[in-house]
């Protein structure tokens, strides 16, 4: 299943933002989720250290990859 992730600035841990739905056009044009214009806060999962990512941060990962 393929996911939009983040990347934590402070442990460099990949954690998931968003699953996209498992359909081949997905596979290519993947359309990333909308971000406030601000930002969006988040937490890391694995330190908690709170940052603001943008939507330009966001990766494309299919599960399982690296």
């Amino acid at each position: 299943m393929p996911n939009w992730v983040l990347e934590c600035p402070n442990c460099q841990s990949v954690f998931n933002h968003s699953k996209i739905d498992d359909n081949f056009a997905n596979y290519f044009l993947a359309l990333e989720p909308e971000f406030p214009k601000a930002g969006q806060p988040l937490d890391c999962p694995n330190c908690g250290h709170n940052a603001t990512y943008q939507q330009g941060d966001l990766k494309y990962q299919v599960e399982g990859s690296n």
